[in-house]
């Protein structure tokens, strides 16, 4: 047993502070209470014949705590407070019998509870004051003993133990105030207490006072930044997270930002931080991953970091591991790597607050929840219970695993009331979980499908990230989009390209209020386009107030229609169009995918065909002086007619091309003689082809084509155009639908 052997050369031999540093690193690793007590014993006889020693009563009092954090036992907590305020009346300037004194009059005040791992202890207030103003004397007698102080805070803050942090807060208070102040940990640590006890205004003060004394920049800032957000001021936290990055060079601070980010990055994103070399390209790196999350919900700068600290506070308060010891049963088949929060904490620091929660509470059930999100392309559902730990919920993949392995297994072939009731609880919660309560007849095939979902659902909620907008009305914004040549002052075009975003809201989506002047009614609304790449950079953003005016209220089946034009660069994004009333209530966001080709009036190029029709109430006037018919819904009545508008590039003035149209159904082979005059014509060929001159670098055409032969359905109008001269050919390709008159 070598410890005890170092524990008795320890207690044979005069010691130093070194020796007492040995001693408490080498009593942690006993765990034989026995050797222990034999041990105290013969220090005991020690002390006896040197009774004015100081160290041997502080040898003592080490032995007594380590005892008593073996057994639980108060009574020896009460010898080793004993024995250090024996210590600190031989040497009253001497820190440790100070520290030992805090120590013990804390852990005597939680002994009534202590052995209990998973309950927060309820401590007497004779006993915390006593054992605040212990660790503060400690630093009070030798500031260079700081680390007293900073370890008790640091302990407080993992225990997550409410009396503990009290104590802490005193303790590191008192120290900040005493010449030990001038010791950055302290008030780095003085500032993660205050933060912790709710005091945002006092931490920040001693985190500025941690820079003040030359602590590490990237640590201080990320402490600052997190505290500002919790404070509810955003623009200062993005100004010290950003400051933090671009400074933090010590492997603790880029170790802190890290963690940060594992809430919610996943395996490749963290890798990729990872070979990030230099604290300018991290500062980047980061500003790229925010901004991809802002852009996908076509936020403001800076939203969705803000959210994260907010949901990470929220987290830290409500999901909050008590324990770090974890224990899984079969059921569970999700395994955390972290042990911060519960399983709870991992998906709401993911995906943030559900949209609905439900219990099922009776007295043989375990503590269990269900969380709903609704999304887009379907419904997220997480189940957790909480078995052997209350505090503790874990997800597992089907509800019916709430009462346990083997109810799940007989649940497939037999039902009882209990099954249908908890099933009953989550009624809206999707049709399975209803048909379930409500079935009375074995539900295997049900359980087995719901299973499958749960499982799919933990993997995505655990490796993604979300942070959906909500509206208490959805709009309902039907948004379609196309390229065309940038319009500038000179008609011939100078390159670049537009990208035209289309919508139409139904009327009965809308709130007018009264126009001011003129009479009529005003229909004020925010519109945000954002185009983002792959990566989630923004290549484009526009935001703008439009108020539009009307005589009458707009109802179904009327829509309001607009279009948002701004220039992009060449490449494959995603455009975003964000909806809103001007006070949020009402809204939409339509994401769809974008290919924007290069136009060059020195280059063979062809823009993206439109398709519009007279009577939408939408047209678009270029600078061209061309006025382009649009149709955001893509619908066309039957025997209706439509406008065809494209732009031609690269060719030399009274150059021809060639140009073909067809036009196919969706999911079947193109149209033989459906196509009705086309483009003018008297009868419904079977392909159109046909060479036009050019007008010079750009070239913009216009045409009618009839549908009045074409049947209801979805349709592709392909229009191909080749350059003779080079052989080079371009196919733009137009969907829409065909409907009743």
């Amino acid at each position: 047993m070598p410890a005890l052997l170092l524990l008795a050369a320890l207690v044979q031999a005069p010691a130093d502070r070194a020796n007492l540093v040995s001693l408490r690193d080498s009593l942690g690793e006993v765990q034989d209470t026995v050797a222990l007590k034999r041990l105290e014993t013969a220090t005991i006889e020690v002390a006896k014949q040197n009774r004015s020693d100081p160290l041997v009563h502080l040898r003592l009092g080490f032995i007594a705590y380590r005892l008593g954090e073996l057994s639980k036992d108060k009574s020896h907590y009460d010898d080793a407070a004993g024995e250090f305020q024996w210590a600190g009346e031989l040497q009253p300037d001497w820190p440790y019998p100070w520290y030992g004194q805090g120590l013990s009059e804390l852990a005597i005040g939680e002994a009534g509870a202590i052995a209990v791992e998973n309950l927060k202890q309820i401590l007497g207030k004779d006993y915390l004051s006593k054992a605040a103003k212990a660790f503060a004397r400690a630093t009070e007698a030798d500031p260079s003993f700081a680390s007293a102080v900073v370890d008790l805070a640091n302990t407080a803050l993992t225990q997550r133990i409410r009396p503990r942090l009290d104590v802490a807060l005193s303790a590191v208070r008192m120290a900040a105030a005493s010449p030990a102040g001038r010791y950055p940990e302290v008030q780095l640590v003085r500032g993660r207490v205050e933060r912790e006890a709710g005091e945002t205004d006092s931490a920040l003060v001693a985190f500025r006072a941690y820079l003040g004394l030359a602590g590490d920049s990237g640590i201080g800032l990320l402490e600052t930044a997190r505290t500002a957000y919790l404070a509810r001021q955003p623009r200062d936290g993005w100004t010290a997270y950003f400051n933090g990055a671009r400074l933090a060079r010590s492997a603790e601070a880029v170790a802190l930002y890290r963690l940060d980010l594992s809430w919610i990055a996943d395996s490749a994103e963290l890798r990729s931080f990872d070979s990030v070399a230099t604290p300018g390209e991290r500062a980047a790196w980061l500003t790229e991953f925010w901004g991809k999350r802002d852009a996908l919900e076509a936020r403001d700068v800076g939203e969705r970091l803000a959210e994260h600290y907010r949901r990470w506070f929220q987290a830290r308060h409500d999901f909050r591991l008590v324990s770090r010891h974890r224990h899984y049963d079969i059921t569970e088949r999700y395994r955390s790597l972290q042990a911060e929060f519960d399983d709870r904490g991992v998906i709401y620091l993911r995906h943030g607050e559900p949209d609905r929660r439900a219990r099922f509470v009776q007295s043989d059930v375990e503590p269990n929840e269900s969380w709903l999100y609704h999304r887009p392309s379907g419904d997220l559902v997480f189940h957790f219970v909480a078995r052997d730990d209350a505090t503790d919920y874990k997800l597992v993949e089907s509800l019916v695993d709430v009462l346990g392995f083997g109810r799940g297994v007989r649940a497939g072939s037999q039902m009882d009331a209990q099954l249908a009731d908890l099933y009953a609880s989550r009624h809206d919660f999707g049709s399975i979980y209803t048909r379930v309560a409500a079935s009375q007849r074995p539900v295997g095939n049900e359980l087995a499908t719901e299973r499958a979902h749960g499982r799919q659902d933990i993997v995505f909620g655990t490796t993604s990230d979300s942070y959906a907008r909500h509206f208490d009305l959805p709009m309902s914004v039907v948004a379609s989009a196309f390229v065309t040549g940038k319009e500038t002052a000179d008609t011939l075009g100078g390159g670049g390209q537009l990208l035209h975003v289309i919508f139409a809201i139904p009327g009965e989506r809308l709130s007018a209020a009264p126009a001011e002047a003129a009479g009529g009614l005003r229909y004020p609304l925010l519109f945000r386009v954002i185009v983002a790449d792959s990566t989630g950079h923004v290549v484009a953003q526009h935001d703008t107030l439009r108020v539009f005016t009307a005589r009458e209220p707009v109802r179904h089946p009327d829509y309001l229609t607009g279009r948002i034009a701004l220039p992009v660069p060449p490449g494959r994004y995603v455009y975003r169009l964000l909806v809103t009333t001007v006070d949020g209530g009402a809204g939409d966001l339509v994401t769809h995918d974008a290919r924007v080709d290069s136009l060059d009036p020195h280059r063979f190029s062809v823009s993206d065909v439109v398709v519009g029709r007279d009577g939408s109430g939408l047209v678009w006037h270029t600078m061209a002086g061309d006025t382009v018919r649009l149709n955001p819904l893509q619908r066309f009545p039957e025997g209706s007619g439509m406008n065809v508008y494209y732009e031609v590039y690269g060719l030399a003035r009274g150059a021809a091309y060639h140009t073909v149209v067809r036009l196919e159904r969706e999911g079947r082979r193109s149209l033989f003689g459906a196509i009705g005059r086309l483009f003018g014509g008297g009868r419904a060929p079977v392909l159109l082809e046909f060479d036009a001159p050019s007008d010079g670098p750009v070239t913009r055409v216009q045409r009618g084509i009839e549908l009045r032969d074409v049947s209801k359905g979805s349709y592709r109008l392909v229009v191909t155009i080749a350059d003779p001269q080079t052989g080079t050919t371009v196919t733009r390709t137009e969907q829409f639908q065909v409907v009743d008159r």
